[in-house]
């Protein structure tokens, strides 16, 4: 489920379609009405105007736009799927959808040209945690690593980079953005104060995750 960016509406799954309901007065809609397919992971884009989907219509996981409204068909942004896709997430400008993939894969895909960019492959695990900048120019997302651990990333759409953001030595995760893009927060477990056990014998670690702040230009 997801709330409509007004307040006025929410969007659900339910039985494998995609419905918007109004938070007070007026009709529920089904978007989708495609009782042969299972349609999930319903986000609705910050400007209002269309909600993006997975599903499995043609046989493949797939990503759809329909408007929110309702008055238009469904638009297939992705093609030739071939694996479990999850996890959209909206650029603010709604110009864009970054999403994983069971093969370990990070995507952007373009919703106006449908043209996918494949922003890294994992070679560890699959990719949980991503999120847009304010300005629609970055991904932040959680890297797994080969020790166990996972560190943070950023991808700059405009060039095509990574950067590492974290040290691989910490576990780090659940990157976020500032409201004004000038600093990156996220979680990394690296505050190391043992206590002893007396039943074990061994050093104990409690409490080793805290929040932590990266400024991202350097005048900061």
């Amino acid at each position: 489920w997801d709330i409509g960016p007004d307040g006025s509406r929410a969007v659900y799954v339910a039985r494998g379609d995609v419905f918007t309901v109004p938070a007070k007065n007026g009709a529920t809609r089904n978007l989708t009405q495609s009782s042969g397919a299972h349609d999930r992971n319903a986000s609705w884009s910050p400007d209002g105007r269309h909600i993006a989907y997975i599903s499995d219509q043609t046989g493949e996981d797939e990503i759809y736009m329909v408007s929110a409204d309702g008055r238009t068909a469904p638009i297939q942004l992705t093609q030739q799927g071939d694996n479990y896709k999850y996890g959209i997430e909206w650029s603010p400008d709604s110009k864009k959808l970054v999403y994983a993939n069971r093969k370990q894969q990070l995507y952007v895909v373009d919703v106006t040209t449908r043209v996918q960019t494949l922003v890294y492959t994992s070679p560890v695990f699959e990719i949980a945690q991503y999120t847009w900048s304010p300005d629609s120019r970055y991904v932040a997302y959680t890297q797994p690593e080969r020790k166990g651990n996972s560190s943070i990333a950023l991808y700059d759409l405009n060039s095509g980079k990574i950067t590492s953001i974290t040290e691989l030595w910490f576990q780090s995760f659940s990157p976020a953005f500032s409201s004004d893009g000038k600093y990156l927060f996220f979680v990394s477990e690296r505050s190391f104060s043992p206590r002893y056990n007396n039943l074990e014998w061994n050093h104990a670690y409690f409490d080793l995750g805290k929040i932590y702040m990266v400024p991202l230009r350097k005048e900061f």
